[in-house]
């Protein structure tokens, strides 16, 4: 049996690179009990109803300001799932997420 190395190559690049996939976790937005703006992976049970995916629509009346603070919380909380026990980050973290300044404050 002759083995092609391009297919399988390709297959075990597949196989390898599907659990990276899977670990990446969805993030989303809500509005926590206190009124603040949250991004994360895993939201509270009593608030999944106020969730929605992080990278939907802003709501209508969103400043210029607002929304690169959206932007700038989103980023955050994509690079926190990589963060290791001394503050460090996993490589695959600047693969999966894009870096985003810290923005102005809004006047």
């Amino acid at each position: 049996m002759k083995l092609h190395k391009a297919p399988f190559a390709l297959a075990l690049t597949w196989v390898l690179a599907l659990p990276g996939v899977a670990s990446a976790a969805e993030m989303y937005r809500w509005v926590d009990d206190f009124g603040q703006l949250v991004y994360g992976t895993e939201v509270p049970p009593h608030l999944r109803s106020r969730a929605v995916p992080a990278n939907a629509p802003l709501p209508p009346g969103t400043t210029a300001c607002q929304a690169r603070w959206h932007r700038y919380l989103a980023s955050a909380a994509c690079f926190d799932q990589y963060r290791v026990v001394r503050g460090g980050l996993k490589p695959e973290a600047f693969q999966r997420c894009t870096e985003v300044p810290q923005p102005e404050p809004c006047s």
